[in-house]
């Protein structure tokens, strides 16, 4: 993340200090992950979870583990969840986890986005999600994520900082965020944006 990006992110978590579950999907490297977790004092740490398949690059999941042991952080406390975030979101939601923030950092096509949208069922009144890279290079998640924003109301832009949109809940959903239609009408946006993505590319 830039510079200001991962300012927004601290700033979210020193002013909050929220003390319920902490979620990551998508961590690379894990650099974020330290930025974020420093932000508590060590008897302050709130439960991490991350979900990641870890097959971005080899040996990842070991090289985020080294980067928090480098950070002066117990990989031990990390909740690491080595699959795709719809197999993970199902069997957290039957777990009936809730969660006080949220960093949404995945794959960037809008099915995929959509898919982790849906973790926000699970995220406290109250509580924040943020977005990485919204912005005009990655039209995926631009366009899902304004698709949310226009069906739930319940939900405040907090701040845009670089690419990181920050939102918070500020109501229950009158209904379960992203159904079956909402992946539905992403499935339908995925190949014409596919098709755009291409063409920008032979462009250059």
């Amino acid at each position: 993340m830039a510079p200001e990006e991962l300012a927004c992110l601290g700033m979210v978590l020193c002013q909050n200090l929220f003390r319920g579950q902490h979620l990551e999907i998508g961590t690379a490297a894990g650099g974020t992950l330290c930025a974020m977790m420093k932000c508590f004092p060590p008897d302050r740490l709130p439960h991490w979870v991350v979900v990641d398949t870890m097959c971005y690059f080899p040996d990842q999941l070991e090289i985020v583990r080294g980067n928090l042991r480098d950070h002066g952080l117990n990989p031990a406390g990390v909740d690491f969840r080595v699959t795709t975030s719809d197999a993970a979101f199902h069997q957290a939601e039957a777990a009936h986890e809730t969660y006080d923030f949220m960093l949404i950092d995945g794959a960037h096509k809008i099915r995929y986005v959509m898919q982790d949208l849906r973790w926000t069922r699970l995220l406290s009144v109250g509580g924040h999600v943020c977005l990485h890279d919204y912005a005009p290079r990655c039209p995926g998640v631009v366009h899902a994520v304004d698709h949310f924003l226009h069906r739930h109301a319940n939900y405040r832009r907090v701040t845009l900082a670089g690419s990181l949109l920050v939102l918070e809940k500020i109501a229950a959903a009158a209904t379960p965020e992203v159904g079956w239609t909402d992946q539905f009408w992403a499935n339908l946006w995925s190949p014409w944006l596919q098709l755009q993505a291409s063409f920008r590319k032979r462009m250059k």
